[in-house]
């Protein structure tokens, strides 16, 4: 018995947390990313093209309607790794599509890339793993 006690006193420390003591809030991104990587690219080179959408889902309950994607035109976007290091600035064209491409040497070691920006005053970042 105790035994038993010595076993569920840790687990008593763990229940004690609530949901009220989170250390920062997390929201979801204005926008939709769809982002890919390019066969294409140049030798040497890495490219990755993203297209951002806002989803308007005012329509969501008629079947005529549904959502609507709307593309995020002139976003400009910060593209990081995951050290923080800023890789490059992209701005998406007018269908919500920018393309990020740099050289094979720039990236070496890099396995996430963080994609910023902020859409209607709101701040988000978008994460890929390569």
């Amino acid at each position: 018995m105790k035994n038993l006690l010595l076993l569920l006193l840790p687990l008593l420390l763990l229940t004690a947390c609530l949901d009220d003591e989170m250390a920062f809030t997390v929201e979801a991104s204005p926008l939709k990313a769809e982002i890919v990587r390019l066969d294409n690219a140049d030798p040497g080179t890495i490219a990755y093209a993203a297209v951002f959408t806002e989803l308007d889902k005012d329509g969501i309950l008629d079947h005529q309607v549904g959502i609507v994607a709307t593309p995020a035109a002139n976003l400009e976007l910060d593209v990081y790794s995951q050290t923080q290091t800023l890789l490059q600035t992209v701005v998406t064209d007018a269908d919500g599509r920018a393309v990020f491409s740099v050289p094979f040497a720039d990236i070496e070691g890099v396995t996430r890339l963080e994609w910023s920006g902020s859409y209607r005053g709101k701040a988000f970042r978008i994460l890929t793993n390569l």
